[in-house]
């Protein structure tokens, strides 16, 4: 059994509120020690919306800020599903107990960029279709409070870690998101949990 296992997930809505249609979700499990990735398991589903079952949520101020921030990405990202986001849902359920099968309940973290944002989505959706969150709620880590920790300790701005630590693309695609965050977390952890004296160069 795998001692310790973390995950990172991210996704890309359309709306804040916690039943606000979420158009992609991107989740990867990672070694948080080393920072090594299961590229083999990952997750990344997109939502085609108009499969939807419900009325999930769709805010005007969300759709702008899209249209101005990467119009192309945002127009990719409505084409290229093919499942509902009732059925990405469901799919991240079982992917989240496959994953706690081999580890442990126990044993499984889900990291979010908050956890009151992404987790909390993720859980309100899954209640909503009729699932249980499967995430014990010790288990819920916050990427932004460890990057916090971080800062505070090395002296070093929050941003300064992340252009230094992310190497990778952050562009609101959710699987490169999940990536560029693992990297700097990965790296937070290691610095708060060992006697380094300074993040990586």
């Amino acid at each position: 059994m795998i001692e310790r296992l973390d995950l990172m997930v991210d996704i890309e809505t359309l709306g804040n509120e916690m039943n606000s249609t979420i158009i992609q979700l991107a989740c990867v499990p990672f070694d948080i020690e080393t920072g090594a990735i299961y590229e083999d398991e990952t997750f990344n589903e997109i939502a085609d919306i108009e499969k939807n079952e419900t009325a999930l949520e769709v805010s005007a101020s969300t759709l702008k800020w899209w249209l101005e921030t990467d119009k192309e990405l945002f127009t990719r990202l409505l084409n290229s599903g093919s499942l509902s986001t009732e059925d990405i849902i469901r799919l991240f359920h079982r992917q989240v107990k496959e994953w706690q099968s081999r580890a442990g309940i126990k044993n499984v973290y889900l990291w979010g960029n908050g956890i009151l944002f992404d987790n909390q989505m993720i859980k309100y959706q899954m209640e909503a279709i009729g699932l249980y969150y499967p995430i014990p709620y010790k288990n819920d880590r916050d990427v932004r409070t460890i990057l916090e920790l971080a800062s505070a300790k090395s002296g070093v701005a929050e941003r300064e870690i992340k252009d230094k630590l992310g190497n990778g693309v952050n562009d609101h695609n959710a699987i490169n998101d999940v990536l560029y965050q693992i990297n700097y977390v990965s790296e937070c952890y290691r610095y708060l949990t060992s006697n380094t004296e300074e993040l990586k160069q």
